[in-house]
């Protein structure tokens, strides 16, 4: 698909939305396709023109209109940075050279897809609110703790520019660790798919839709937020959720899985069976593959096969 093409499907699927409203929209991706220079890449982040307008019409709907001052440039310092526009940063690793990653996210719209190497991107994010380097021990570490405005259809916006994180990862890439830490805003992965000896996954009230990660230890933690993930997980697996929703798809028999439970007065739901209101359930015989789940208000759904 060329971008006249993404872009003209994506003004057929606005139409719910004002005249005004929709040349915005197309003017915003217009602009981001220009300052990106790289339409593939564009469209593998954004996702499908139809993905793309839900999350549009979304905003819309929302979005408070509010000025956003114009944000300092800075003069990028850490190894393995490049500056190329303003409030754009560009970081690249060799793929042997990284052994574990780990994010710290405060507030950032994320998008993961698949690559040649390690890559970081940003726009919209001052330097001085990015912290991306890698550690001697091979940890890839990437923070962003200052809150970010996140009203980017404001009318009263100077420019364009998407405050967005895009990280690269090898495909099939193989890690000792991979921690994430999201405290609010929204982070996807697009056919990205890795494996992990430790993950650990921790959500406030952000959402985050993982792709396909295989992980031989695992701990996912849940706020008020909504986390969805893809893949395999073996060993003790742990579950920790508050208010929120936290819901696997798994592959492999869930015959070779147990579990422990704590439930308030949410919902509990493996496969066919499901639980609901104040109750402990203690496994029968604990297997090899087993979770240890707690849910006070939430949701928790392990769906295996």
């Amino acid at each position: 698909m060329t971008r006249d093409e993404y872009l003209s499907q994506l003004k057929y699927l606005l139409g719910s939305l004002s005249e005004e409203e929709r040349m915005e929209a197309l003017q915003y991706y217009m602009d981001y396709f220009d300052e990106a220079g790289d339409d593939a890449k564009v469209m593998s982040e954004l996702g499908s023109p139809e993905e793309l307008a839900r999350s549009v019409n979304e905003k819309f709907a929302t979005a408070v209109m509010h000025s956003r001052k114009e944000q300092a440039d800075s003069d990028a310092t850490d190894a393995g940075q490049s500056k190329s526009a303003s409030d754009s940063l560009y970081f690249n690793f060799a793929e042997n050279a990284v052994k574990s990653l780990e994010l710290k996210l405060g507030a950032a719209e994320v998008v993961f897809i698949s690559g040649k190497e390690y890559c970081i991107e940003s726009r919209g994010i001052d330097s001085q609110n990015l912290e991306c380097f890698l550690g001697n021990d091979g940890v890839l570490i990437v923070r962003n703790m200052k809150k970010i405005n996140l009203d980017f259809f404001s009318h009263e916006r100077s420019r364009r520019v998407v405050p967005r994180i895009l990280v690269t990862v090898p495909e099939n890439a193989r890690m000792e660790r991979f921690k994430l830490s999201v405290g609010a805003g929204r982070l996807r992965m697009k056919g990205v798919s890795f494996s992990s000896s430790s993950s650990e996954l921790e959500i406030g009230a952000g959402s985050v839709e993982c792709g396909k990660i295989c992980s031989d230890r695992a701990v996912f933690r849940c706020g008020m937020g909504n986390l969805e993930f893809a893949g395999s997980v073996k060993g003790n697996t742990v579950i920790d959720c508050g208010m929120g929703c936290v819901k696997l798809r798994l592959e492999g028999s869930p015959d070779s899985y147990s579990y422990n439970l704590r439930l308030g007065l949410g919902e509990f739901n493996f496969n066919s069976e499901k639980k609901s209101g104040i109750c402990q359930v203690q496994a029968e015989e604990k297997k090899e593959n087993h979770f240890a789940v707690s849910c006070g208000m939430g949701n928790v759904s392990i769906y295996i096969g």
